[in-house]
């Protein structure tokens, strides 16, 4: 009986064994990830502090090098015409030689003009009236009436504009015992240590990673709106924004 009940037992075992090995190999392969994680965020970091000391060792001039040197012409407008005269040139060439052989002209390429004004952009109607001493009739004065109207559109930009929010918190009191004052409670921010909003950090953040806009000259941008806010103060504020933001990341 007891030889026959052994290998069962034995079977057992190492299934209770097997599984427990692999619970913990498991286990493992999350710490590691987690490990992984920790190590990449470490290093971007580390590069990020490294990137830093470069710019205040040896100025504006170690965030150049990273832009693309097309993105640095002077004269990008003129190089911009002068391929589209060339291409319009090109074009034509092959227009005078499928003319020579076809009936029929191609149809040439549209060289740069108008934009359409997408219609769903938001509009601001401006009325020009016409002088107070051309509104009535030349002949005999009569005052001259609306019979219709002639539209234009232009492309507008509204520039940015830096403004500071106030957050004011009422105090509560009982008016009788004058005990228990209540305070509003703070507002949530994703730096609470600084006096930078989610959505001034969103546009630093955007600008530098999405649009390749230096620090140094953003810094520049905020000091001609009036508001001096130093290229190391954006560089921290970028490097706890990424700190914040791992939980999310992962």
């Amino acid at each position: 009986m007891k030889n026959a009940t052994s290998p069962t037992q034995n079977v057992s075992q190492l299934q209770r064994q097997i599984k427990a090995q692999q619970e913990e190999i498991a286990q493992l392969h999350l710490l590691m990830e987690k490990k992984e994680a920790q190590w990449e965020a470490a290093k971007q970091s580390l590069f990020e502090q490294f990137r830093l000391a470069l710019e205040r060792q040896f100025g504006p001039s170690t965030e150049k090098y990273r832009v693309d040197q097309r993105d640095l012409l002077i004269n990008e407008a003129e190089v911009a015409v002068d391929e589209e005269d060339s291409d319009a040139s090109a074009c034509d060439a092959v227009a005078d030689d499928a003319m020579s052989e076809t009936a029929s002209p191609p149809k040439r390429r549209t060289r740069g003009g108008r934009v359409a004004l997408p219609p769903e952009l938001p509009r601001v109607e401006v009325v020009h009236e016409l002088p107070d001493n051309t509104c009535h009739c030349h002949d005999d004065g009569t005052t001259l009436k609306v019979i219709g109207e002639e539209v234009s559109e232009e492309l507008h930009v509204v520039p940015a504009r830096i403004e500071v929010i106030r957050h004011v918190r009422r105090k509560y009191a009982c008016p009788t015992c004058e005990e228990g004052i209540s305070t509003a409670p703070v507002p949530a921010k994703l730096l609470p240590k600084s006096n930078a909003s989610a959505t001034l950090l969103a546009y630093i953040a955007t600008a530098k990673y999405q649009d390749a806009l230096p620090l140094y000259r953003q810094s520049q941008i905020f000091a001609r709106h009036g508001a001096e806010i130093p290229r190391n103060t954006l560089a921290r504020w970028m490097v706890q924004v990424g700190e914040r933001i791992i939980p999310l990341i992962d």
